[in-house]
């Protein structure tokens, strides 16, 4: 009797054991793929922190050479274009757009920076003249009153960039500010 009971099962048995382990394969090799992605997600998000940080730090120096420069020194900056006459150079069509959310930055006259390695700036002087010679502001460059600690006509207002690349070569950031100082 135990013979013949034996012979009906069939293999049912091994047919449903195989089907779980096609089931726990499948789920072990889906696994396997979202840890994958989830290396490579951490791995771009990894570069896209350290060229933000390089490109911060560019901006930083930057800051700090303009900062020299009102104070009567050298910075090493050169000339610093004025904002009017550089908006064709930055790919700005509009006068007062300082957000620079549309400028393509690939053809920007970027020049190499002196104080962090593998980072490039561009400054512009948030100011021009009028053929009388007197000062006027831009979009960028607000004409606050000098109350409440707000910089006034005789602050110098300069917009900087700085770009700076990822370890892989690939992954770039590009970082502004709108930089003033008293």
């Amino acid at each position: 009797m135990n013979l013949q009971h034996h012979s009906r099962q069939q293999g049912a048995a091994l047919f449903i054991s195989l089907m779980f382990l096609i089931i726990l394969t499948l789920i072990g090799l889906s696994a396997a793929n979202v840890g994958i992605l989830q290396e490579r997600m951490a791995g771009n998000v990894r570069q896209s922190n350290i060229a933000f940080q390089r490109a911060e730090a560019g901006l930083r120096a930057i800051e700090q050479r303009v900062k020299l420069i009102a104070d009567g020194g050298d910075g090493g900056l050169g000339v610093i274009e004025i904002w009017s006459t550089t908006l064709a150079d930055l790919g700005i069509t509009q006068r007062g757009d300082c957000t620079l959310s549309g400028a393509d930055t690939s053809s920007w006259p970027w020049k190499p920076s002196l104080d962090v390695d593998d980072t490039e700036y561009t400054i512009v002087e948030l100011s021009g003249a009028s053929a009388s010679g007197e000062v006027f502001g831009s979009a960028c460059r607000p004409m606050q009153s000098e109350d409440a600690g707000n910089p006034g006509q005789s602050a110098f207002y300069y917009l900087i960039a700085s770009k700076a690349p990822g370890d892989d070569g690939v992954t770039e950031a590009v970082v502004q500010s709108i930089y003033f100082y008293p």
